[in-house]
């Protein structure tokens, strides 16, 4: 019986407190009651104020509030109309899509949300049709500030038949341009290397016309790593600095660094020459004028070939905020400071990518000419060679003609 009486002894006490409770409640809400009606009237807030505003007052009155809704569109409520685009869509966009969830592959364009997955995929209006696929995997071991890819330690195993699904993808597609890019995988012994050459080297034999751009991770910057992807068949080499040496560490992973991925792109032009090397800067994330064209300048010593310039656009409220929304004009002064350093290519804008369409337009072009003079040159040495060979026919045939005679 004792432990019943406790349980309604605790009841009561209980019950108690509650009404206790409910009482103070009463009491605050008819404290509350009676303060409203010696309050202000309904009169007192329709009469307004005792004397109308000047129309000095008024002005003030509207530039404060014109001053607060830009406030509210800097602070990022709003994107700027310059960065409005058209949701993807189209034949080309769908049959890609449908390819890509066929043969589990993934795409850059849209793990990182790209706002020009439409017109690349769709031939745009230079019609070069271009795709960029995100190879070994879609989870990354880095975690940097900007970028919306999954991230973990240990992600899942490489793909052993990735190379060839890949291969076998782009040679449907019949894309002019392709460009490879990856996670970074610090938890294979060799970075993911030689897993990225092999890539291009199956797209190469079953797609031998299609032009090869990959955009690399940093492989620790040790060279050889690099090499191997440097050799592969690629026609462009990517790796991107992202940002001022300044802010690093602030927008990008604690492995990655400046130095490094300048080496990077130094030993590449050291290990093929002739290959063509691309890097990309972000704006908008704390850097000045004077850091951006130190950057240019630090690219264009290492041998950059093309550089490309866009807007930081906040994929999440997970990642790091834009701290300015760079305007057109900008961009373009910045197109012109690259023209002048004497990058064979500079695309800038609020929404070029590092594989931005219209740079892989004019790329493509470049190569084209390269590849046509290429073939006048082997053109010009077989004929060099041939008149040598008729030459040198002519030569004996005179000397048989001769000893004949004696």
């Amino acid at each position: 019986v004792a432990p019943v009486i406790a349980r309604r002894f605790l009841a009561t006490e209980v019950d108690s407190t509650d009404n206790e409770t409910k009482n103070g409640n009463r009491r605050v809400r008819k404290e509350f009651s009676d303060k409203m009606k010696d309050g202000p009237g309904f009169a007192d807030f329709v009469s307004g104020m005792s004397e109308p505003l000047t129309p000095e007052q008024a002005l003030e009155k509207a530039s404060a509030a014109q001053n607060r809704l830009q406030s509210k569109l800097t602070k990022g409520t709003r994107l700027p109309r310059w960065l409005k685009t058209d949701i993807p869509m189209g034949n080309n966009v769908t049959r890609i899509r449908k390819t890509l969830r066929d043969l589990k592959l993934h795409t850059v364009c849209e793990e990182a949300r790209c706002p020009n997955m439409g017109e690349c995929w769709g031939g745009g209006k230079h019609g070069t049709a271009t795709a960029t696929i995100m190879i070994m995997g879609d989870t990354c071991t880095r975690g940097c500030r900007f970028c919306s890819v999954k991230t973990s330690k240990t992600p899942a195993a490489l793909d052993p038949k990735e190379p060839e699904n890949v291969a076998t993808a782009l040679a449907a597609w019949g894309l002019d341009y392709i460009v490879l890019t990856s996670v970074d995988r610090d938890d294979l012994p060799d970075f993911g290397s030689n897993h990225f050459a092999s890539t291009v080297q199956k797209i190469r034999e079953m797609a031998p016309q299609m032009m090869i751009e990959c955009l690399t991770p940093d492989f620790l910057g040790r060279p050889e790593l690099i090499e191997p992807v440097a050799l592969s068949g690629l026609d462009v080499y990517a790796h991107n600095i992202e940002t001022v040496e300044s802010l690093q560490r602030m927008v990008r992973d604690h492995r990655a660094n400046y130095k490094q991925s300048m080496f990077v792109l130094e030993h590449v032009k050291k290990t093929k020459p002739t290959l063509l090397t691309k890097s990309s800067i972000m704006l908008g994330v704390g850097e000045s004028d004077e850091e951006v064209l130190q950057t240019m300048k630090d690219l264009r010593s290492a041998g950059v070939d093309i550089v490309t310039l866009g807007q930081y656009m906040r994929p999440t409220k997970r990642h790091m905020k834009v701290h300015e929304y760079v305007t057109p004009e900008k961009f373009k002064h910045w197109e012109q400071v690259g023209n002048e350093l004497g990058f064979l290519y500079t695309a800038s804008g609020p929404l070029v990518r590092s594989s931005y369409k219209a740079g892989e337009f004019f790329i493509s072009e470049i190569l084209r000419k390269r590849s046509a003079a290429a073939a006048a040159n082997a053109a010009k040495k077989e004929n060099q060679n041939l008149r040598d060979i008729a030459a040198t026919i002519a030569t004996e045939e005179r000397k048989k003609t001769m000893e004949d005679k004696i």
